[in-house]
């Protein structure tokens, strides 16, 4: 199978949509503290209308003939004061469809967000992965990501 990543347009945002909903009704099944994919359409819509252009964003999807199977957004953000870097990268979203993972299209859409970091003289990335996500903590294991802080939640 032959795949393509390449940078998103705005005609790529219903495919991206589409396959955040399954990202998030997956991370509905680990915790109702999530919304429903159903229920994110929309505000997720209007997010990535807004950054899609945004010179501080790099969309990326993974394509198999005309179909979106896969996206990574990354973005570079001031960083904090009381870290070294000025700027950090960040990913905030990354999902390829199941029938699809395995096949080297995250390692591709990865790859190529790390080009554009580097370009853009970012030497520190960050994301955020539920701590109960066994699958998305061990994929980024692999691509080099270590815990290096603890966010944590207080339910009332």
């Amino acid at each position: 199978m032959r795949f393509k990543i390449r940078e998103a347009s705005p005609n790529d945002i219903d495919a991206i949509v589409e396959l955040n909903e399954q990202l998030a009704d997956y991370h509905r099944k680990i915790d109702k503290y999530y919304k429903p994919g159903s229920e994110t359409r929309k505000g997720f819509r209007k997010h990535l209308s807004e950054i899609i252009r945004k010179r501080n964003v790099k969309i990326l999807v993974a394509e198999t003939g005309n179909k979106v199977v896969g996206y990574f957004i990354g973005t570079i953000e001031k960083a904090k004061p009381y870290v070294v870097p000025e700027n950090i990268g960040r990913i905030s979203d990354a999902f390829v469809e199941e029938r699809y993972r395995k096949s080297g299209i995250g390692r591709m859409m990865f790859d190529e967000l790390i080009r554009w970091f580097k370009k853009n003289k970012i030497r520190y990335i960050e994301l955020s992965v539920d701590s109960r996500n066994e699958t998305g903590i061990k994929a980024w294991q692999k691509f080099g990501f270590k815990e290096f802080m603890k966010r944590m939640r207080l339910d009332l």
